[in-house]
């Protein structure tokens, strides 16, 4: 191990040589450089601890966010499996790479606030200068816009602000046991404004066990993936959600939200979960929104123990499964009479 560590020291990139279970065996002098996180405390602990976005291996190389020394980093990374294991490299992004990438997020996230604030801005002017010539109704309908798009910005806010635990680490949860059809009833409630002449079909079987997640986590998912399918995919269309066990393990439940919607095209499938991805289409451009939900969901999912996918057609809809550990049975106490058969 002392030669291949030499070795491994000696290379200009970080390398991280890592177990079947994910474990770091191996952490090189570039990524103590790179991380700022010395070798000694990031061998023998998991990749995803330091690197959330590993929590699954990459199949293609790929861009991350990383937070060392109180500033962003834009790494560059590899993977290769070979059969102990798996070894990853990490190279930083130039000067260039990170400003662009800075510049595009600055970019998106001005123009998701420029819009409901030029929208709040005009109906409040209006309201002050005109208020005495607009009748009752019209400053209820001004003020209702207003709002709603008060509401959109707290959205953006709470995103950015989940986005930002999530790359830092800072995500905790508190798992508990948990009905799933209590925590449907309360999320299908908090959305029941916007499903219009849409159908919901909730197939939930009575003997469904409950699921062991973070209360607040879990209800994030479910608004995030019912307000898709409901903000894509038309009127007089049924958006259905299953659960089931596992039929291969009782331990596991699958959820899944399925659309009637335009779908999403094939090659965009791999691209759906990363941030600020949207499929362009004229449906898409007339719907707000950031492209960080699925990503946030995605993250949300892997936090509690899970793990989610898609299938999707173009114009026959999309379904997002989900899967999270099912709560353990509790122990039935054993009665007097029992103990004593």
């Amino acid at each position: 191990m002392f030669a291949q560590r030499e070795i491994l020291d000696g290379l200009p990139l970080g390398i991280v040589v890592a177990d079947q279970e994910g474990k770091v065996v191996l952490w090189n002098r570039i990524m103590v450089i790179l991380t700022g996180i010395p070798a000694i405390d990031a061998e023998g602990e998991f990749l995803y601890r330091w690197v959330p976005e590993l929590v699954e291996p990459m199949s293609e190389p790929g861009s991350i966010p990383f937070q060392a020394r109180q500033q962003w980093l834009s790494l560059q990374v590899q993977s290769r499996e070979y059969s102990d294991g798996r070894i990853w490299t990490f190279t930083q992004e130039s000067r260039q790479d990170l400003d662009r990438a800075q510049a595009d997020f600055v970019s998106t996230v001005s123009h998701e606030l420029r819009t409901p604030l030029t929208s709040i801005k005009g109906f409040v002017d209006t309201l002050l200068r005109s208020r005495a010539k607009l009748s009752e109704a019209q400053q209820r309908r001004f003020l209702k816009i207003i709002k709603n798009q008060a509401d959109r910005l707290t959205r953006l806010v709470e995103d950015i602000l989940t986005v930002s635990k999530i790359q830092s680490g800072q995500l905790k949860n508190t798992p508990q046991r948990l009905e799933l059809a209590e925590v449907v009833d309360r999320v299908v409630e908090s959305l029941w404004q916007k499903f219009g002449k849409h159908e919901l079909d909730l197939r939930l079987p009575p003997s469904l066990p409950e699921v062991w997640a973070d209360q607040d986590r879990l209800e994030q998912i479910l608004t995030n993936l019912i307000d898709n399918a409901l903000k894509y995919s038309p009127e007089q269309t049924t958006v259905s959600l299953d659960a089931r066990v596992d039929p291969e393990d009782p331990a596991v439940l699958w959820i899944s939200i399925h659309d009637q919607g335009i779908g999403i095209p094939e090659d965009h499938l791999d691209q759906i979960f990363n941030r600020f991805s949207r499929v362009d289409s004229p449906l898409t451009r007339e719907k707000e929104g950031t492209g960080l939900g699925l990503y946030i969901t995605k993250s949300l999912v892997e936090s509690l123990g899970g793990t989610i996918h898609v299938e999707s057609r173009l114009d026959l809809g999309t379904t997002f499964t989900f899967y999270l550990p099912a709560a353990q049975p509790l122990t039935q106490p054993v009665s007097v009479e029992e103990s004593h058969a």
